[in-house]
């Protein structure tokens, strides 16, 4: 007996099942209101909240960080649409292995949807992941912010260092907006 295997290949040309746009993201971070969306990765949370320190420093107002449940997993849709419903912008990742990165961008994306820009970060090494995510979503050009890998194990200053980087890239990305 023999059965048939269909093998799909998420980067293989053609028109994505559901498009979608970007939204614009705000020149500057003054005033604007942004959450985080923490993946539950080993150090993502103080990854994240160094990054929010920084956001703050630039005039941001912080909503708040929701931790996802698993970090496996999409994340449930009342978190989703807490952010949606209260941000301007949000914050989500840390994409640093296979199925933790995918549905990070998978978040980011749904909160694109609604409007709202998201800024998702990965990791060097699941940058690709991220990218095919991103393509089978309908956004092959999505503007990842880039850390280096690992999260995991870092100390507070390698962790600082990241957020730096991360910092830099997300404002570079804001004054590409304007």
């Amino acid at each position: 007996m023999s059965t048939k295997l269909t093998v799909l290949d998420p980067t293989a040309a053609g028109a994505p099942s559901r498009s979608a746009e970007l939204s614009d993201p705000p020149a500057d971070l003054a005033g604007v209101r942004f959450g985080v969306l923490d993946n539950g990765k080993p150090n993502s949370d103080r990854f994240l909240t160094l990054l929010a320190e920084r956001f703050v420093a630039r005039g941001a107002v912080d909503y708040g960080t929701l931790r996802k449940p698993s970090i496996g997993r999409l994340a449930p849709t009342e978190m989703l649409d807490e952010l949606i419903g209260a941000c301007d912008l949000v914050v989500t990742g840390v994409g640093d292995c296979a199925g933790c990165c995918s549905c990070s961008v998978q978040d980011g994306i749904a909160v694109e949807r609604h409007g709202i820009p998201t800024v998702v970060i990965t990791t060097t090494e699941f940058l690709t992941t991220a990218r095919i995510s991103a393509t089978a979503a309908g956004i092959p050009d999505y503007p990842f912010i880039v850390i280096d890998h690992p999260l995991g194990s870092l100390n507070a200053e390698q962790l600082a260092q990241r957020a730096d980087l991360a910092m830099r890239q997300v404002l570079d990305r804001l004054a590409g907006a304007g």
